[in-house]
Protein backbone atom coordinates (compact mmCIF):
# COMPACT_ATOMS: atom_id res chain seq x y z
CA UNK A 1 0.00 0.00 0.00
CA UNK A 2 1.36 3.40 -0.99
CA UNK A 3 0.68 6.29 1.34
CA UNK A 4 0.10 9.85 0.09
CA UNK A 5 2.93 12.33 0.43
CA UNK A 6 0.86 14.40 2.84
CA UNK A 7 0.75 11.45 5.20
CA UNK A 8 4.48 11.64 5.87
CA UNK A 9 4.19 15.36 6.54
CA UNK A 10 1.40 14.64 9.03
CA UNK A 11 3.51 11.91 10.68
CA UNK A 12 6.45 14.33 10.96
CA UNK A 13 4.19 17.01 12.43
CA UNK A 14 2.76 14.61 15.00
CA UNK A 15 6.26 13.58 16.02
CA UNK A 16 7.25 17.22 16.47
CA UNK A 17 4.07 17.93 18.41
CA UNK A 18 4.68 14.97 20.71
CA UNK A 19 8.24 16.15 21.36
CA UNK A 20 7.06 19.71 21.97
CA UNK A 21 4.29 18.59 24.32
CA UNK A 22 6.62 16.25 26.23
CA UNK A 23 9.10 19.06 26.84
CA UNK A 24 6.74 20.83 29.22
CA UNK A 25 3.40 19.27 30.12
CA UNK A 26 4.68 16.10 31.89
CA UNK A 27 6.57 18.41 34.27
CA UNK A 28 3.57 20.57 35.15
CA UNK A 29 2.70 18.34 38.12
CA UNK A 30 6.22 18.79 39.50
CA UNK A 31 5.98 22.56 39.04
CA UNK A 32 2.61 22.82 40.78
CA UNK A 33 3.73 20.67 43.70
CA UNK A 34 7.35 21.74 44.18
CA UNK A 35 7.23 25.40 43.15
CA UNK A 36 3.67 26.44 43.98
CA UNK A 37 3.02 24.18 46.99
CA UNK A 38 -0.03 22.39 45.60
CA UNK A 39 -0.67 19.02 47.34
CA UNK A 40 -0.13 15.97 45.11
CA UNK A 41 -3.70 14.78 45.69
CA UNK A 42 -4.97 18.09 44.31
CA UNK A 43 -2.56 17.92 41.40
CA UNK A 44 -3.82 14.44 40.51
CA UNK A 45 -7.45 15.50 40.72
CA UNK A 46 -6.80 18.59 38.61
CA UNK A 47 -4.98 16.65 35.87
CA UNK A 48 -7.62 13.89 35.84
CA UNK A 49 -10.35 16.50 35.47
CA UNK A 50 -8.48 18.09 32.58
CA UNK A 51 -8.23 14.69 30.90
CA UNK A 52 -11.97 14.09 31.22
CA UNK A 53 -12.75 17.54 29.82
CA UNK A 54 -10.51 16.93 26.82
CA UNK A 55 -12.46 13.75 26.05
CA UNK A 56 -15.44 15.91 25.05
CA UNK A 57 -13.28 17.66 22.47
CA UNK A 58 -12.56 14.39 20.71
CA UNK A 59 -16.21 14.06 19.82
CA UNK A 60 -16.51 17.70 18.80
CA UNK A 61 -13.31 17.59 16.73
CA UNK A 62 -14.57 14.64 14.74
CA UNK A 63 -18.03 16.12 14.27
CA UNK A 64 -16.67 19.48 13.09
CA UNK A 65 -14.11 17.89 10.77
CA UNK A 66 -16.91 16.01 9.00
CA UNK A 67 -18.66 19.31 8.43
CA UNK A 68 -15.88 21.77 7.52
CA UNK A 69 -12.94 19.52 6.64
CA UNK A 70 -10.03 17.86 8.42
CA UNK A 71 -7.36 20.40 7.49
CA UNK A 72 -9.18 23.39 9.00
CA UNK A 73 -9.72 21.63 12.32
CA UNK A 74 -6.10 20.45 12.49
CA UNK A 75 -4.56 23.79 11.60
CA UNK A 76 -6.79 26.11 13.64
CA UNK A 77 -6.69 23.89 16.73
CA UNK A 78 -2.88 24.04 16.67
CA UNK A 79 -2.78 27.81 16.17
CA UNK A 80 -5.13 28.42 19.10
CA UNK A 81 -3.35 25.91 21.30
CA UNK A 82 -0.03 27.64 20.64
CA UNK A 83 -1.57 30.88 21.93
CA UNK A 84 -2.97 29.18 25.06
CA UNK A 85 0.36 27.49 25.85
CA UNK A 86 2.08 30.86 25.43
CA UNK A 87 -0.31 32.23 28.04
CA UNK A 88 0.62 29.38 30.41
CA UNK A 89 4.29 30.28 29.91
CA UNK A 90 3.53 33.89 30.89
CA UNK A 91 1.60 32.78 34.01
CA UNK A 92 4.59 30.70 35.12
CA UNK A 93 7.10 33.45 34.32
CA UNK A 94 5.09 36.13 36.17
CA UNK A 95 4.08 33.77 39.01
CA UNK A 96 0.51 34.86 38.40
CA UNK A 97 -2.31 33.36 40.50
CA UNK A 98 -2.76 29.60 40.09
CA UNK A 99 -6.38 29.92 39.04
CA UNK A 100 -5.11 31.06 35.65
CA UNK A 101 -3.33 27.74 35.12
CA UNK A 102 -6.48 25.97 36.31
CA UNK A 103 -8.31 27.65 33.43
CA UNK A 104 -5.60 27.58 30.76
CA UNK A 105 -4.39 23.99 31.15
CA UNK A 106 -7.82 22.36 30.63
CA UNK A 107 -8.43 24.80 27.77
CA UNK A 108 -5.15 23.74 26.15
CA UNK A 109 -6.03 20.06 26.47
CA UNK A 110 -9.53 20.65 25.13
CA UNK A 111 -8.33 22.54 22.05
CA UNK A 112 -5.48 20.10 21.44
CA UNK A 113 -7.87 17.15 21.53
CA UNK A 114 -9.82 18.60 18.60
CA UNK A 115 -6.80 17.73 16.46
CA UNK A 116 -6.70 13.95 16.97
CA UNK A 117 -10.00 12.79 15.42
CA UNK A 118 -9.51 15.20 12.52
CA UNK A 119 -6.03 13.79 11.83
CA UNK A 120 -7.20 10.19 12.16
CA UNK A 121 -10.11 10.90 9.81
CA UNK A 122 -7.75 12.48 7.28
CA UNK A 123 -5.67 9.31 7.27
CA UNK A 124 -8.81 7.19 6.88
CA UNK A 125 -9.90 9.31 3.89
CA UNK A 126 -6.69 8.51 2.01
CA UNK A 127 -6.15 4.85 2.91
CA UNK A 128 -7.83 1.52 2.23
CA UNK A 129 -9.51 -0.34 5.11
CA UNK A 130 -7.03 -3.19 4.68
CA UNK A 131 -4.06 -0.84 4.95
CA UNK A 132 -5.12 1.48 7.74
CA UNK A 133 -3.41 -0.53 10.46
CA UNK A 134 -0.12 0.15 8.69
CA UNK A 135 -0.84 3.86 8.38
CA UNK A 136 -1.83 4.28 12.01
CA UNK A 137 1.20 2.23 13.00
CA UNK A 138 3.50 4.69 11.24
CA UNK A 139 1.80 7.58 13.04
CA UNK A 140 2.51 5.88 16.36
CA UNK A 141 6.18 5.53 15.45
CA UNK A 142 6.43 9.28 14.85
CA UNK A 143 4.59 10.12 18.06
CA UNK A 144 6.67 7.78 20.20
CA UNK A 145 9.90 9.06 18.67
CA UNK A 146 8.83 12.53 19.80
CA UNK A 147 8.07 11.23 23.29
CA UNK A 148 11.52 9.65 23.42
CA UNK A 149 13.18 13.03 22.81
CA UNK A 150 10.89 15.51 24.55
CA UNK A 151 11.11 14.46 28.23
CA UNK A 152 14.90 14.35 28.16
CA UNK A 153 15.05 17.93 26.86
CA UNK A 154 12.32 19.00 29.26
CA UNK A 155 14.16 17.52 32.22
CA UNK A 156 17.23 19.53 31.25
CA UNK A 157 15.27 22.76 30.87
CA UNK A 158 13.34 22.24 34.13
CA UNK A 159 16.49 22.96 36.11
CA UNK A 160 16.55 26.43 34.59
CA UNK A 161 13.17 27.80 33.57
CA UNK A 162 9.73 26.20 33.52
CA UNK A 163 8.43 29.17 31.56
CA UNK A 164 10.97 28.54 28.79
CA UNK A 165 9.75 24.94 28.51
CA UNK A 166 6.24 26.13 27.70
CA UNK A 167 7.54 28.82 25.32
CA UNK A 168 9.29 26.08 23.33
CA UNK A 169 6.12 23.94 23.36
CA UNK A 170 4.10 26.88 22.01
CA UNK A 171 6.69 27.57 19.29
CA UNK A 172 6.80 23.93 18.16
CA UNK A 173 3.00 23.81 18.06
CA UNK A 174 2.86 26.95 15.90
CA UNK A 175 5.51 25.54 13.54
CA UNK A 176 3.46 22.35 13.14
CA UNK A 177 0.36 24.41 12.36
CA UNK A 178 2.27 26.26 9.64
CA UNK A 179 3.63 23.00 8.18
CA UNK A 180 0.17 21.45 7.93
CA UNK A 181 -1.40 24.64 6.59
CA UNK A 182 1.11 24.73 3.74
CA UNK A 183 1.43 21.02 2.97
CA UNK A 184 -1.81 19.12 3.64
CA UNK A 185 -5.14 19.34 1.87
CA UNK A 186 -8.39 17.46 2.25
CA UNK A 187 -9.67 14.74 -0.02
CA UNK A 188 -12.29 16.35 -2.29
CA UNK A 189 -15.77 15.58 -0.98
CA UNK A 190 -14.58 14.52 2.48
CA UNK A 191 -16.39 17.44 4.15
CA UNK A 192 -20.18 17.39 4.04
CA UNK A 193 -20.51 21.18 4.22
CA UNK A 194 -23.35 20.77 6.70
CA UNK A 195 -23.30 22.26 10.17
CA UNK A 196 -22.49 19.78 12.96
CA UNK A 197 -25.54 18.30 14.65
CA UNK A 198 -26.63 20.09 17.78
CA UNK A 199 -25.47 18.79 21.13
CA UNK A 200 -24.58 15.10 21.30
CA UNK A 201 -27.29 13.91 18.94
CA UNK A 202 -24.59 12.88 16.49
CA UNK A 203 -22.94 10.70 19.15
CA UNK A 204 -26.28 9.07 19.93
CA UNK A 205 -26.76 8.31 16.25
CA UNK A 206 -23.31 6.74 16.01
CA UNK A 207 -23.91 4.60 19.09
CA UNK A 208 -27.24 3.40 17.72
CA UNK A 209 -25.04 1.22 15.51
CA UNK A 210 -24.97 -1.84 17.78
CA UNK A 211 -21.66 -3.21 16.47
CA UNK A 212 -19.95 0.16 16.91
CA UNK A 213 -21.33 0.50 20.44
CA UNK A 214 -19.87 -2.92 21.32
CA UNK A 215 -16.56 -1.87 19.80
CA UNK A 216 -16.51 1.33 21.88
CA UNK A 217 -17.15 -0.64 25.08
CA UNK A 218 -14.25 -2.97 24.30
CA UNK A 219 -12.07 0.03 23.39
CA UNK A 220 -12.91 1.57 26.78
CA UNK A 221 -11.82 -1.65 28.52
CA UNK A 222 -8.64 -1.85 26.42
CA UNK A 223 -7.51 1.69 27.16
CA UNK A 224 -8.21 1.12 30.86
CA UNK A 225 -5.73 -1.76 30.63
CA UNK A 226 -3.24 0.27 28.59
CA UNK A 227 -3.29 3.12 31.11
CA UNK A 228 -1.69 0.91 33.77
CA UNK A 229 1.64 1.23 32.00
CA UNK A 230 2.70 4.48 33.67
CA UNK A 231 0.99 5.27 36.98
CA UNK A 232 0.16 1.83 38.39
CA UNK A 233 3.41 0.19 37.32
CA UNK A 234 5.39 3.10 38.79
CA UNK A 235 3.62 2.87 42.14
CA UNK A 236 3.92 -0.91 42.24
CA UNK A 237 7.58 -0.93 41.19
CA UNK A 238 8.48 1.55 43.90
CA UNK A 239 6.44 0.03 46.72
CA UNK A 240 6.67 -3.71 46.06
CA UNK A 241 9.55 -4.39 43.66
CA UNK A 242 12.05 -2.12 45.38
CA UNK A 243 12.99 -0.13 42.27
CA UNK A 244 14.35 3.39 42.19
CA UNK A 245 13.42 6.15 39.77
CA UNK A 246 16.27 5.21 37.45
CA UNK A 247 15.12 1.62 37.03
CA UNK A 248 11.51 2.70 36.58
CA UNK A 249 12.62 5.14 33.88
CA UNK A 250 14.47 2.32 32.10
CA UNK A 251 11.26 0.29 31.99
CA UNK A 252 9.49 3.14 30.21
CA UNK A 253 12.44 3.53 27.85
CA UNK A 254 12.07 -0.13 26.88
CA UNK A 255 8.45 0.54 26.00
CA UNK A 256 9.18 3.68 23.97
CA UNK A 257 12.12 2.23 22.06
CA UNK A 258 10.22 -0.94 21.20
CA UNK A 259 7.42 1.12 19.68
CA UNK A 260 9.87 3.13 17.59
CA UNK A 261 11.85 0.14 16.33
CA UNK A 262 9.27 -2.65 16.14
CA UNK A 263 5.90 -1.05 15.35
CA UNK A 264 6.50 -1.32 11.61
CA UNK A 265 7.33 -5.02 11.79
CA UNK A 266 4.35 -5.86 13.98
CA UNK A 267 1.93 -4.02 11.71
CA UNK A 268 3.42 -5.80 8.69
CA UNK A 269 2.88 -9.10 10.49
CA UNK A 270 -0.75 -8.24 11.22
CA UNK A 271 -1.48 -6.73 7.80
CA UNK A 272 -3.78 -8.95 5.78
CA UNK A 273 -5.24 -10.57 8.90
CA UNK A 274 -8.45 -9.79 10.75
CA UNK A 275 -8.10 -6.69 12.89
CA UNK A 276 -10.23 -8.29 15.59
CA UNK A 277 -7.89 -11.30 15.74
CA UNK A 278 -4.91 -8.98 16.15
CA UNK A 279 -6.73 -7.13 18.93
CA UNK A 280 -7.48 -10.40 20.72
CA UNK A 281 -3.83 -11.48 20.44
CA UNK A 282 -2.71 -8.14 21.84
CA UNK A 283 -5.12 -8.52 24.76
CA UNK A 284 -3.55 -11.88 25.63
CA UNK A 285 -0.10 -10.24 25.61
CA UNK A 286 -1.34 -7.53 27.96
CA UNK A 287 -2.85 -10.06 30.37
CA UNK A 288 0.26 -12.27 30.40
CA UNK A 289 2.66 -9.33 30.63
CA UNK A 290 0.93 -7.63 33.53
CA UNK A 291 0.57 -10.88 35.49
CA UNK A 292 4.26 -11.60 34.91
CA UNK A 293 5.05 -8.07 36.07
CA UNK A 294 3.09 -8.56 39.28
CA UNK A 295 5.19 -11.60 40.20
CA UNK A 296 8.53 -10.14 39.04
CA UNK A 297 11.31 -10.97 41.52
CA UNK A 298 13.84 -8.58 39.95
CA UNK A 299 14.33 -5.78 37.46
CA UNK A 300 15.25 -8.29 34.74
CA UNK A 301 11.90 -10.06 35.01
CA UNK A 302 10.04 -6.75 35.18
CA UNK A 303 11.82 -5.64 32.01
CA UNK A 304 10.85 -8.91 30.31
CA UNK A 305 7.24 -8.36 31.32
CA UNK A 306 7.35 -4.86 29.81
CA UNK A 307 8.48 -6.42 26.54
CA UNK A 308 5.39 -8.66 26.54
CA UNK A 309 3.10 -5.77 27.49
CA UNK A 310 4.57 -3.63 24.71
CA UNK A 311 3.92 -6.39 22.19
CA UNK A 312 0.27 -6.09 23.17
CA UNK A 313 0.43 -2.33 22.69
CA UNK A 314 2.07 -2.71 19.27
CA UNK A 315 -0.74 -5.00 18.15
CA UNK A 316 -3.69 -3.15 19.65
CA UNK A 317 -3.11 0.60 19.34
CA UNK A 318 -3.06 0.96 15.53
CA UNK A 319 -5.60 -1.85 15.08
CA UNK A 320 -8.17 -0.05 17.24
CA UNK A 321 -7.83 3.14 15.20
CA UNK A 322 -8.07 1.20 11.95
CA UNK A 323 -11.13 -0.76 13.07
CA UNK A 324 -12.93 2.37 14.23
CA UNK A 325 -12.28 4.05 10.89
CA UNK A 326 -13.39 0.96 8.96
CA UNK A 327 -16.70 0.78 10.84
CA UNK A 328 -17.53 4.43 10.09
CA UNK A 329 -19.87 5.07 7.14
CA UNK A 330 -18.90 7.54 4.45
CA UNK A 331 -19.29 11.11 5.60
CA UNK A 332 -19.17 10.20 9.30
CA UNK A 333 -15.59 9.09 9.90
CA UNK A 334 -14.86 12.10 12.08
CA UNK A 335 -17.96 11.49 14.17
CA UNK A 336 -17.22 7.80 14.69
CA UNK A 337 -13.55 8.34 15.49
CA UNK A 338 -14.45 11.21 17.79
CA UNK A 339 -16.93 9.07 19.73
CA UNK A 340 -14.35 6.29 19.89
CA UNK A 341 -11.85 8.82 21.23
CA UNK A 342 -14.24 9.80 24.03
CA UNK A 343 -14.57 6.17 25.15
CA UNK A 344 -10.81 5.71 25.03
CA UNK A 345 -10.04 8.91 26.94
CA UNK A 346 -12.59 8.12 29.65
CA UNK A 347 -11.26 4.56 29.77
CA UNK A 348 -7.77 5.94 30.27
CA UNK A 349 -8.88 8.13 33.17
CA UNK A 350 -10.89 5.26 34.67
CA UNK A 351 -7.95 2.90 34.40
CA UNK A 352 -5.55 5.31 36.11
CA UNK A 353 -7.99 5.89 38.96
CA UNK A 354 -8.86 2.22 39.50
CA UNK A 355 -5.33 0.91 38.99
CA UNK A 356 -3.64 3.33 41.36
CA UNK A 357 -6.27 2.74 44.04
CA UNK A 358 -6.02 -1.03 43.61
CA UNK A 359 -2.26 -0.91 44.16
CA UNK A 360 -2.84 1.17 47.27
CA UNK A 361 -5.70 -0.85 48.78
CA UNK A 362 -5.48 -4.42 47.41
CA UNK A 363 -1.73 -5.01 47.16
CA UNK A 364 -1.16 -4.63 50.93
CA UNK A 365 -3.46 -7.65 51.36
CA UNK A 366 -2.69 -9.58 48.16
CA UNK A 367 0.34 -8.10 46.44
CA UNK A 368 -0.39 -9.35 42.93
CA UNK A 369 -4.16 -8.85 43.21
CA UNK A 370 -4.46 -5.71 41.04
CA UNK A 371 -2.77 -7.44 38.10
CA UNK A 372 -5.32 -10.27 38.15
CA UNK A 373 -8.04 -7.63 37.81
CA UNK A 374 -6.21 -5.99 34.90
CA UNK A 375 -5.55 -9.35 33.22
CA UNK A 376 -9.23 -10.28 33.53
CA UNK A 377 -10.24 -6.96 31.98
CA UNK A 378 -7.78 -7.49 29.11
CA UNK A 379 -8.98 -11.03 28.38
CA UNK A 380 -12.62 -9.92 28.52
CA UNK A 381 -11.89 -7.20 25.94
CA UNK A 382 -10.01 -9.72 23.76
CA UNK A 383 -12.93 -12.14 23.82
CA UNK A 384 -15.25 -9.25 23.00
CA UNK A 385 -13.20 -8.30 19.94
CA UNK A 386 -13.31 -11.91 18.70
CA UNK A 387 -17.08 -11.98 19.09
CA UNK A 388 -17.35 -8.62 17.34
CA UNK A 389 -15.42 -9.99 14.36
CA UNK A 390 -18.30 -12.32 13.57
CA UNK A 391 -20.60 -9.31 13.14
CA UNK A 392 -18.34 -7.37 10.76
CA UNK A 393 -17.84 -7.52 7.03
CA UNK A 394 -14.46 -8.59 5.68
CA UNK A 395 -13.78 -4.99 4.64
CA UNK A 396 -14.56 -3.64 8.11
CA UNK A 397 -12.28 -6.24 9.67
CA UNK A 398 -9.39 -5.19 7.44
CA UNK A 399 -9.35 -8.09 4.98
CA UNK A 400 -10.63 -6.51 1.82
CA UNK A 401 -9.89 -3.01 0.51
CA UNK A 402 -12.19 -0.92 -1.69
CA UNK A 403 -11.26 0.61 -4.98
CA UNK A 404 -8.22 2.90 -4.74
CA UNK A 405 -8.82 6.30 -3.20
CA UNK A 406 -7.28 9.43 -4.73
CA UNK A 407 -3.84 10.38 -3.47
CA UNK A 408 -1.57 13.36 -3.87
CA UNK A 409 2.12 13.93 -3.63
Amino acid sequence: MSLPGGFWILALAQGLMAAGYAISFPFLAVYLNSHRGMPMSWVGAFLAGSMLLSSLARFLGGEISDAVGRRKVMVYSLWVRALVVSAIAWVIYARAPLWQIFVLHPLSGFIGSLFDPAAQSWVADYTHPAGRIKAYGFLRVGTNAGWAVGPALGGFLASGSYALMFVITAAVTAVCAAILALSVRDLPGAATGRAPEAGFYGAVRALSDGAFLRFCVFAFMTTAVMSQLVVSTSLYSRAYLGMGEGEIGLLFSINGLMVVFFQYFVTRLLEGRRLTAGLAAGAVCYAAGYLFFGYSPSFFFAAASFVVVTLGELAMSPAMQALGANMAPHGAKGRYLGVQGVFQQVGRAFGIFVGSNAVGSISPLFREGPWFIIAFLALTAGAGFLSLGRRLTLEQDGLKGPSPVPTFT
